[in-house]
């Protein structure tokens, strides 16, 4: 069955993602692949991938 072209359409294209700084361990939410993952703001270094955020819970 394929989806239909509307409200819906892109809403599995897409994940969110949290990231963290391994240095000052500040998190961000960002959606993938609309966003690379960042930089920290505060001390500039990579950002990891800390959890990917699903919607409800097995």
């Amino acid at each position: 069955m394929k989806p239909k072209d509307g409200l819906f359409s892109g809403r599995y294209s897409r994940e969110f993602i949290e990231v963290i700084c391994p240095t000052c361990k500040l998190t961000k939410i960002i959606c993938v692949p609309k966003e690379s993952i960042p930089k920290c703001e505060r001390c500039h270094k990579d950002m990891i991938i800390k959890e990917i955020l699903t919607e409800g819970k097995y």
